[in-house]
């Protein structure tokens, strides 16, 4: 069994923040920090879970901006692709995440930005920052990069199943397979 929380961080730029954790061994991460709020401590509390790691999609203020205060808190590692956050490890494509039972895998998903990652978690969960949205994609620095994020999209996020649930950086969440078949971006 999952645990699995979404937040919204209405002052970070209004960003969607996640914890997800095994059940069973009560283990859980934060995807993306972009703010800091007593509703993880409380969800925490209440599920009986443990804090052990933060993922980072990327290096952006608002997926970001509160690893300090989080880490200070919990004394955790945080995943991302550069590795160089306080508590910071490395982790690139192929690379997974310990997670209590749950099998987890790292994609790199770079257009968005350089540092673009995906974790997907029992390929049922896909916590993709701001590489896809609910109809949309995220922004990049021209039409190379755009490229190369919807390259990314298609060949790995796509390959999920259909139910797979999107978690955005920003927004609402969706699954592969809306994406995949009503997603301008991929007509």
């Amino acid at each position: 069994m999952i645990l699995f929380q979404p937040f919204f961080l209405r002052d970070a730029n209004e960003a969607n923040t996640y914890i997800i954790g095994c059940a069973t061994t009560k283990q859980a991460i934060l995807i993306d920090a972009g703010g800091d709020t007593p509703e993880y401590d409380e969800f925490l509390r209440e599920t009986g879970a443990s804090l052990t790691g933060i993922f980072l999609t990327h290096r952006h203020w608002d997926h970001d901006a509160a690893v300090g205060e989080i880490v200070a808190r919990h004394n955790v590692p945080v995943f991302s692709l550069p590795g160089n956050t306080r508590n910071g490890r490395a982790i690139a494509e192929g690379g997974s995440i310990p997670l209590g039972n749950l099998k987890t895998r790292v994609f790199q998903t770079t257009g968005h930005t350089p540092d673009s990652l995906t974790l997907v978690v029992e390929n049922r969960f896909a916590f993709v920052g701001d590489a896809l949205f609910a109809g949309s994609i995220g922004g990049t620095s021209g039409p190379s990069a755009q490229r190369e994020e919807i390259t990314n999209i298609r060949t790995k996020i796509f390959t999920l199943p259909d139910d797979a649930l999107i978690c955005p950086g920003h927004g609402p969440m969706s699954t592969v397979g809306i994406e995949k078949n009503w997603n301008p971006f991929f007509l």
